[in-house]
């Protein structure tokens, strides 16, 4: 008697963020089953547990986001999800997608066209102190010609948890093709002296990358002003060699996303790889220029 209810369901709700709806992602297996409500910013992490007394009963607790869902399986076809925790208390309404097109309800956002730049020509800009107070800016050699991923960033924020993670990755990869990455970092401002917890981020988690101060999570928009609705934790730019900005992905899907997590790979993966063959093309051009002349 157990109903499935794994796949990709959709949540209607709107938030501050701009959002009409948000992803819920389930895996199950029998009894067993983890979830995760996925949002422009990223994901809760997974939930996880089993069906018992007519609901599946999941939860989990990594300190900042403690979570509770009971989820029961409506003759409708919907799902009902009575969330609590971390300030998310109430019910939520989850629907199929194709059921959820049919009744005309909102899609989710789409990642890489939630936060803009005001002006798409312009060379994206920053001049920020790194870990030890030395100032760099867009213009600094490890910086200048190369692809660059600009990371808003906050050890504060677990999606940013998720997403170091998975830069340390990228970077191991491409660094020697030309590939840089810099987080912007906003931590708050009892954080910001000793800088102890940026520390212990970046070790635990073996970052090589720079990483700049830029200030406090409220600075954000005076210290990212070339972007047109940036309120994510994280959004990642991928900047050309050129210095102008290619793509804004905001938010990141971690593993607990499923699907999503892989389409997020599959994305950054290829618009690095893109941007990182465009300047090896252009130079051959230009050889083959000289070579006809």
């Amino acid at each position: 008697s157990i109903p499935s209810i794994a796949g990709v369901w959709e949540i209607p709700h709107e938030t501050n963020k701009g959002e009409k709806a948000w992803r819920f992602i389930v895996k199950q297996s029998g009894a067993e089953a983890s979830a995760a409500i996925l949002r422009v910013d990223g994901d809760t992490g997974a939930l996880t547990g089993q069906y018992r007394d007519g609901a599946f009963v999941l939860s989990h607790f990594d300190g900042s986001r403690p979570a509770r869902m009971e989820i029961r399986a409506a003759a409708d076809g919907t799902l009902e999800i009575q969330q609590s925790g971390s300030n998310r208390d109430g019910t939520l309404i989850a629907y199929r997608p194709q059921d959820a097109r049919a009744k005309g309800l909102p899609e989710p956002e789409n990642y890489t066209t939630h936060t803009t730049m005001t002006d798409p020509n312009a060379v994206f800009t920053f001049s920020l102190p790194d870990v030890n107070g030395k100032v760099l800016t867009n213009e600094d050699p490890r910086f200048k010609g190369k692809v660059v991923l600009a990371i808003v960033t906050g050890t504060w924020c677990p999606n940013c948890h998720d997403e170091a993670q998975y830069l340390v990755q990228l970077y191991k990869k491409y660094r020697t093709q030309g590939l840089e990455i810099v987080a912007l970092d906003f931590e708050e401002p009892e954080q910001q002296d000793e800088l102890a917890r940026v520390h212990a981020f970046t070790k635990q988690y073996g970052v090589e990358y720079t990483y700049l101060i830029a200030g406090a999570p409220a600075e954000m928009w005076e210290k990212v002003p070339q972007a047109v609705n940036l309120n994510t934790w994280p959004a990642t730019f991928f900047i050309g060699r050129d210095g102008r900005v290619k793509l804004i992905h905001a938010g990141f899907a971690a593993p607990a996303s499923g699907e999503f997590n892989n389409q997020l790979k599959a994305e950054f993966t290829s618009t690095i790889e893109r941007l990182l063959a465009e300047n090896t093309q252009r130079s051959d051009q230009r050889q083959g220029r000289r070579a006809a002349a």
